[in-house]
């Protein structure tokens, strides 16, 4: 029984040692057994694959013999579709062309898996004429109610990718790249240009435990389309993919929308197959309506040709220049003294957010949520949540940094840790109250007996210096603390215990006000800059700032001591 198992379903990965399914660990990049602790290497595994299929393309050339089916294009949009020999062909059902016959189909064409069909034709179509009318009130809701007749099913074309990928990541605002990289197992992407695939991506997972070795008894009496895209296109609509399936975890460790992936794959296995589908096509106005559905769960997922375009920047503006306002109202006591001294930094941030973020742009594609269709007796039901049928293969995407041993490990990168935040605080403190605070150390020193310590101390008369770092501090809270932390993160190794461990120098981490300006920092060559080093580089510029802050802070120190 196991052994049939193992056969109908190839892509379930098998312990060598106890026979239980065999999960990915995406962390070491391997397979391991949960129930031995047995490890398989991925040589081993695109071996075995690569020894299956093999095996069975050898089986369908024995099969090929005596099969009577036909290959048809269009002559417009290309679509190239099999049928049975002698069946009529009538219209392209991707744009209404009359297709023309041709050869007999080449074995070599067909695909090497397949999912059957789940839902019947009629059971699809009561599902997605209850979704138009669930949305009529959208144009893509009439859309596909006055081209419902047209709603066909179709074995589309897919290659099944298995391989590893890697690349960098960047966000708005910083400078820095970090590497991450995964393991494909298990994604499929659309090899037809007729359809669009971020709507067929939408209408997944499959239930790949369902993928059996193609037959020709499966596709009989279906529509079938065979793949008509390129191979350097493939791979780039692979790509594409994978910069989907990264993109929600990317975001969430980098904490905005605004981030850019840039990848590269690396030895893959592809794997013809053929998916359940189906679909209406529609006009809509000036623009096309894609509407499919899964053929096996029953999810839908239509088309708008719609996008939604957002700044993540603006919050950043937003609530910085509503927390700068906030903070002036508190200190004056007078909300329009705050609304005034926040026209500056209103400004300063509009500026230095505007001009590091971009415009971040994603299509709307309506969606129903996950779902799998099941069957009690002849009664079709199809349950729907986000849990409801999980992929299997985890494509989620790892961060690697090098250690302090020079390998390229798996770590967890963290921009606001505990530490840091105290370090903020204790920054800002310093660098407004350095005038009293040397200012007190001072006056504790010269205090005689009997004196009280107010006595020949008033903060308030250091305004010269709080006025000078105003600025400075306001930079240092927005772009230190919410642009520089991204270039300089804490990153935590992962060991195989589970547990983490620190790597890196505290230069990489260093987040104080003078690191914000490269103070204290190493450059390419490795060498640390310090204040007066940096002073002294900049010449005479940097010998008038330098003094003229010295001149202020001893002004301030003196005037506070009154």
């Amino acid at each position: 029984m196991e052994e049939t198992r193992k056969i109908m379903n190839p892509l379930r990965i098998y312990c060598k040692n106890c026979g239980a399914p065999a999960g990915f660990d995406i962390i070491r990049q391997t397979y391991s057994c949960p129930n031995c602790g047995q490890v398989s290497g991925l040589p081993e595994v695109e071996k075995s694959m690569t020894q299956w299929r093999e095996l069975h393309k050898k089986n369908m050339k024995a099969r090929t013999e005596g099969q009577q089916l036909e290959e048809h294009a269009c002559p417009t949009c290309g679509a190239q579709v099999i049928i049975k020999a002698g069946e009529a062909t009538g219209a392209c059902d991707f744009c209404g062309s009359k297709l023309v016959r041709r050869d007999l189909i080449n074995p070599e064409q067909l695909p090497e898996l397949i999912i059957p069909f789940f839902i019947t034709p009629e059971e699809a179509k009561k599902r997605m004429q209850q979704w138009a009318q669930d949305n009529a009130k959208t144009p893509e809701g009439e859309a596909v109610l006055a081209n419902i007749d047209k709603f066909k099913g179709y074995y589309l074309p897919y290659q099944l990718v298995r391989g590893p990928v890697g690349g960098t990541v960047t966000r708005d605002e910083t400078y820095r790249q970090y590497y991450c990289d995964g393991y494909l197992d298990g994604t499929a992407v659309n090899t037809s240009k007729q359809l669009d695939n971020l709507t067929l991506n939408d209408m997944e997972p499959f239930d790949w435990s369902e993928a059996r070795p193609f037959e020709y008894g499966y596709i009989a009496g279906q529509n079938v389309k065979l793949a008509d895209i390129s191979g350097a296109q493939t791979e780039e609509r692979i790509l594409w993919e994978v910069k989907e399936d990264f993109l929600p975890e990317v975001e969430r460790v980098m904490q905005t929308e605004g981030v850019y992936i840039d990848l590269k794959s690396g030895n893959l296995l592809t794997i013809p197959v053929l998916l359940p589908v189906y679909f209406i096509k529609a006009k809509l106005k000036n623009r096309g309506v894609t509407a499919v559905m899964n053929g096996q769960t029953g999810r839908i997922a239509v088309s708008t040709g719609r996008e939604k375009r957002s700044k993540p920047w603006l919050w950043n503006w937003f609530l910085y220049t509503l927390g700068t306002f906030l903070l002036l109202t508190f200190l004056f006591g007078n909300v329009y003294m705050g609304l005034m001294c926040t026209s500056v930094p209103f400004i300063v941030y509009g500026v230095m957010f505007s001009q590091s973020g971009d415009e971040v742009v994603r299509r709307i594609v309506l969606k129903t949520e996950a779902a799998k269709a099941e069957r009690k007796g002849n009664a079709l039901s199809i349950a729907e949540g986000e849990e409801v049928l999980e992929n299997p293969y985890d494509n989620t995407p790892v961060f690697r940094e090098k250690n302090d041993a020079g390998e390229l490990v798996p770590v967890h990168l963290r921009f606001y840790p505990l530490s840091r935040m105290i370090s903020v605080v204790v920054n800002t403190f310093i660098t407004i109250f350095l005038p009293a605070i040397i200012a007190a150390v001072i006056r504790l020193a010269d205090m005689k007996d009997g004196e009280r310590f107010m006595d020949g101390f008033a903060p308030e008369y250091g305004a010269a210096w709080y006025t000078l770092v105003f600025i400075i501090v306001l930079l240092y809270l927005s772009k230190g603390l919410r642009m520089d932390a991204y270039d300089h993160p804490y990153i935590y190794e992962i060991l195989e215990n589970g547990k983490e461990k620190l790597i890196g120098d505290s230069d990489s981490r260093k987040l104080t006000v003078l690191s914000m300006f490269g103070v204290g920092q190493k450059d390419s060559d490795g060498e640390k800059w310090g204040l007066i080093k940096m002073l002294w580089m900049m010449g005479g510029v940097g010998l008038f700032l330098g003094g003229t802050f010295l001149f202020i802070l001893i002004g301030s120190v003196a005037a506070i001591l009154n």
